[in-house]
């Protein structure tokens, strides 16, 4: 038997009894439960509604690493799009050195910008 936990919107989490946990019970035991995680997440009950889920550190690792390619994923395609407008506007593109000069830039004031020693200081 497995529930699926469903708000305003459709949610994909499904969790099996084994998994479910009350607050107070966590609380109580929570040593078990942190060990449980290494197995399988746990959705902690509140009041009868999963208010929360526990999950290991390497789970949670994994997601944020997800997290940050999903975002660069969106970038590309959200640079790609714009690519694709201009080209279809006919629009002339601005030249690099061009907006160098508008800034009154040049390569060498850019050289390092960004790097991950710069960022340190």
């Amino acid at each position: 038997m497995t529930n699926t936990v469903r708000d305003d919107y459709v949610d994909p989490v499904v969790f099996g009894p084994r998994q479910l946990v009350s607050s107070s019970k966590l609380v109580r035991s929570l040593g078990t439960y942190l060990d449980q995680t290494k197995k399988r997440p746990v959705f902690i009950m509140r009041d009868q509604e999963v208010e929360a889920v526990l999950i290991n550190i390497e789970e949670y690792r994994e997601l944020l690493e997800k997290e940050a390619e999903v975002e660069e994923l969106y970038d590309i395609v959200v640079a790609v799009r714009r690519l694709a407008e201009h080209l279809q506007s006919g629009d002339k593109f601005i030249e690099f050195d061009d907006i160098m000069k508008e800034f009154n830039l040049t390569r060498e004031d850019l050289a390092g910008v960004g790097t991950d020693s710069e960022l340190e200081d």
